[in-house]
């Protein structure tokens, strides 16, 4: 995996208890606009980055025929989320 810290658009669901669970995302690679959907959520974590709270989600899903393993990152203080890992 490579550290790429790239914004992207995100769909996610919020449960009445608060949990965030990401379901799909929209990213800009060699100059086209993809979707990738959340396959699964190996792992969550919670950090706190620069004094905010951020939510770690290691996902994997298939792209282009193949399963990838990717990091992305939700900062709830700018209310952003990133494409960590790649």
């Amino acid at each position: 995996m490579k550290l790429l810290n790239k914004q992207i658009d995100m769909i996610s669901w919020t449960s009445k208890e608060g949990v965030v669970t990401p379901v799909r995302f929209r990213m800009e690679e060699d100059g086209k606009s993809i979707v990738i959907r959340i396959g699964r959520i190996l792992q969550t974590e919670k950090n706190m980055f620069g004094g905010t709270p951020t939510l770690s989600f290691r996902c994997a899903s298939e792209i282009y025929g193949q399963e990838r393993i990717y990091e992305v990152t939700y900062n709830s203080g700018s209310q952003k989320w990133l494409l960590k890992k790649y």
